[in-house]
């Protein structure tokens, strides 16, 4: 019997009703992100959002319209999802939104964090998976801060020896050898969580996280990290590039990730996107 968990992973679809930018319809590039997960046949366990579903909901006033229109339609593919809060999020929308659409034999476990932080872990077939929410104060965005209370709980859930754990968070915790990204997108103390994830390396199949809108993946101290692309735009991520710059690259991107076995694979997939009616006039 194949034992093995298959997921797949993506992260910052900056849904919007509107164009975000010249060039960027992100609805129309998430619906044809959601029709290339439609059309993978092998198995999938659930999906799971890195964060940045929408571009507006942190915004004072979003009701969470535009976070309930992208969730309804990723759940339209009937899979589980589950998410980390991004940035850009409505987290409160996101947190209803979790807990009201799972199936009824997943349970999800709250994890001990500052009020209002969405943290909590989940269990899939005797794989235990660890959601962390660094997002803080806006003075310090777009980098994140994981509250102490969190670094507490992720000590203790480590503690046990018969326990493998995946981890999922927004932010990337490590610098990723880019000027741009590691001055201004990382975790004030992402160093902490790292230090906890080394000293138990062997109970860490992986952090997948995302926020830099292209897929990375380093291994540092026998833990792996792993980033999603985006649907919406991407960010250049070499070591020279001194600052953000939106790239409306024709490109969906999304990870196909399976556990078992002691190994951890990542599969990187896309859709070479179609123009949608609005990025045709802006192009204009």
């Amino acid at each position: 019997m194949d034992q093995a968990i298959r997921f797949v992973h993506i992260s910052d679809t900056h849904w919007a009703s509107d164009a975000i930018a010249p060039g960027i319809d992100s609805k129309s590039r998430f619906d044809q992100l959601c029709d290339r997960i439609a059309a993978i046949k092998d198995p999938i366990d659930f999906i799971f959002h890195t964060g940045d579903w929408v571009h507006r909901g942190h915004l004072d006033g979003d009701m969470g319209y535009s976070t309930d229109q992208a969730w309804e339609r990723l759940q339209r593919l009937g899979l589980p999802v589950l998410t980390a809060v991004g940035n850009h999020d409505h987290r409160q929308v996101l947190g209803q939104r979790l807990r009201g659409s799972l199936p009824r034999d997943w349970k999800i476990h709250s994890v001990d964090c500052d009020e209002g932080r969405l943290a909590y872990w989940f269990e899939v077939r005797g794989e235990f998976f660890l959601v962390l929410d660094a997002r803080a104060s806006r003075q310090i965005d777009p980098r994140g801060e994981l509250c102490a209370r969190q670094l507490a709980a992720v000590r203790r859930l480590l503690a046990d020896p018969d326990r493998h754990w995946t981890i999922f968070l927004h932010y990337p915790p490590i610098e990723l050898d880019c000027q741009w990204i590691d001055r201004t997108m990382g975790i004030e103390n992402g160093h902490q969580l790292h230090e906890l994830l080394s000293l138990n390396s062997g109970r860490v199949r992986g952090v997948f996280f995302g926020h830099v809108h292209r897929p990375v993946c380093c291994l540092k101290d026998a833990i792996l990290y792993a980033s999603s692309g985006s649907s919406a735009m991407h960010f250049p991520n070499m070591p020279g590039d001194p600052q953000a710059i939106v790239q409306s690259d024709p490109l969906a991107l999304a990870n196909y990730i399976c556990i078992r076995d002691g190994m951890t694979l990542v599969k990187t997939q896309w859709t070479i996107l179609s123009n949608s009616p609005s990025d045709q006039l802006a192009a204009l």
